[in-house]
């Protein structure tokens, strides 16, 4: 099947930047945001791209969301201010693509989230400036963006863990944290994870429309176990740089750049090279690692999603997946394990005093005289 690729301007080359939530992608969007000549679109796919209006932007800035993401009170959609409806919403944007295709195939016909991109990628060059599109929805569907409209493709990689423990920590919030919930909604998407879907009893939400499958898995799934979220966001963690990796003209492993320097300068030649585009990653710092982490044993579970998934040979194979093994199998040598209850303790106890029981019998008497 051939894909029609859109007409755009190819010496004005769009750059995507693909990663999961809480995967640093504000900070390296806002890097590219920062250069003359380029316009940086933040996240793209976002659901309420649907409903934006010009006073809600000028509302939305890091310092209002307190993520912990860079850019002080600059707001994160301005780069749509020109392509507000009269009526409300980005033009061309369907709430659809929020979550509905996270995953599409290369030669899945899309016709009108094809328009919506080529849109944001001609609206840029129009005006004399590189296209940026960062969105962490992206992942499984590079393939098709990159068949389409070509450009430099850069994917964001983080420990596992650590992603993980970010998305968990906002439960303090009055609800279950909407990376959580998407998480759960994403299983869906991959046939491969239907097995393990089954065993965490989350609901195919599809054919529900986007607030039908957030509330689908939340009526469902509020407040779930540790156990059951991590298995969640493992399997989509897994899943989607399966499919990514391969197709990415770059990795950035974004726990290192914030600690060495020279692959810092190494990322920047890359994506000079690559698209020529001159980033400063200078003021780029990795987060403390947390020190605290719900009591889930986190090998034992990495396992056991790795066997339902069946991805245990591709995560061995060579080639591009082996960065996501390396970074999958350093997070769990150090993930903490959790101490054993009190039951556990005591079943341990029971076996020893049985097993030294069942010795003093087997014991040979001693001889007399």
């Amino acid at each position: 099947m051939s894909v029609p690729v859109a007409s755009l301007d190819s010496a004005l080359p769009p750059v995507f930047v693909h990663s999961g939530w809480r995967c640093s992608s504000t900070y390296i969007w806002s890097r590219f945001r920062a250069l003359a000549g380029v316009r940086a679109y933040y996240e793209p796919w976002h659901e309420h791209l649907q409903t934006m209006t010009h006073e809600i932007i000028a509302r939305e800035t890091p310092e209002h969301t307190r993520l912990r993401h860079p850019g002080g009170d600059r707001p994160y959609l301005a780069e749509f201010s020109d392509l507000i409806t009269p009526q409300g919403g980005v033009a061309g944007y369907h709430e659809r693509f929020a979550l509905d295709g996270y995953r599409l195939a290369a030669e899945q016909d899309d016709p009108e989230q094809q328009a919506y991109a080529a849109g944001l990628i001609d609206h840029a060059q129009a005006q004399g400036e590189v296209p940026v599109l960062a969105c962490c929805r992206t992942l499984g569907k590079i393939e098709w963006l990159r068949r389409r409209f070509g450009g430099f493709h850069i994917v964001l990689i983080r420990d596992p863990l650590q992603q993980w423990l970010s998305f968990y920590s906002l439960r303090k919030r009055p609800r279950p944290t909407y990376f959580e919930i998407c998480q759960y909604v994403l299983m869906a998407e991959f046939a491969e994870a239907d097995s393990l879907r089954g065993d965490l009893k989350v609901p195919d939400s599809r054919g529900h429309g986007f607030a039908g499958r957030l509330a689908a898995v939340r009526r469902r799934l509020k407040r779930a176990p540790a156990k059951v979220s991590f298995a969640a966001f493992l399997s989509i963690y897994i899943l989607s740089y399966l499919q990514a990796l391969p197709e990415a003209d770059l990795v950035i492993d974004v726990d290192r750049l914030g600690r060495d320097a020279d692959y810092r300068a190494a990322v920047s030649q890359a994506i000079e090279a690559g698209c020529g585009l001159s980033l400063d990653f200078s003021d780029c710092r990795t987060p403390e690692p947390r020190e605290t982490a719900p009591p889930v044993r986190y090998r034992q579970m990495s396992r056991r999603v790795v066997e339902r998934l069946d991805t245990r040979g591709a995560l061995a194979a060579p080639g591009a997946t082996a960065l996501l093994f390396g970074k999958l199998a350093r997070a769990m040598v150090d993930a903490p394990e959790p101490p054993p209850s009190a039951w556990r303790t005591l079943v341990s106890w029971l076996r020893g005093q049985r097993d030294g029981m069942a010795q003093a019998v087997t014991r040979p008497a001693p001889r007399l005289g």
